[in-house]
């Protein structure tokens, strides 16, 4: 028979590298959006060019 103990353990580690890692994914998120919230959104300058051509 198997060890209840060890099952139990084994269970919190990996929920235990989950939330970790969901947390990671959520502040890494976070990060980002505050990372380009700030940017004004502008294009690139070849892009610039096309759409002034095509006027």
């Amino acid at each position: 028979m198997s060890n209840p103990r060890k099952a139990t353990q084994a269970s919190r580690r990996t929920l235990h590298v989950a939330v970790t890692a969901a947390v990671l994914g959520v502040a890494a998120m976070f990060t980002a959006a505050f990372t380009f919230a700030g940017d004004e959104a502008q294009a690139s300058e070849p892009t610039q060019v096309a759409v002034a051509a095509q006027r």
